[in-house]
């Protein structure tokens, strides 16, 4: 069974969009469960504040990785969105964010996937 997220790349220049988790303890990138453009554009509203239709469907990756929470190894089918909004939050650069362990240990895939289509 694949488990579909959708993750949300929101850049100003070299910098993206990222948040802090309490769930996770550490910086994510926006993200919902599922790939339904009206629920992206729900989470935007509720999350930012902006109705938006500047959403484009970059990449997508299935892959393997394990679960953590699950203790098991699972198939995840991640769809790469980007908004072209100005959106206020916090922005990092990807190096940056591989400099924590937590991160890089639990989130570098999704980090390399969006590096690799950007460059």
């Amino acid at each position: 069974m694949e488990h579909v997220h959708s993750i949300l790349i929101i850049k100003k220049g070299n910098k993206y969009l990222n948040y802090y988790d309490d769930r996770w303890n550490m910086l994510l990138f926006p993200n919902i469960k599922g790939n339904d453009i009206e629920d992206i554009k729900k989470y935007i509203k509720d999350k930012f504040g902006i109705e938006t239709s500047n959403i484009k469907l970059l990449f997508d990756k299935v892959h393997d990785k394990y679960s953590i929470p699950n203790k098991e190894v699972r198939t995840y089918h991640h769809y790469f969105y980007e908004i072209d909004e100005d959106i206020d939050g916090d922005y990092y650069e990807l190096k940056d964010l591989l400099l924590d362990d937590k991160v890089r240990e639990n989130n570098s895939d999704i980090i390399e996937y969006v590096k690799e289509y950007y460059n």
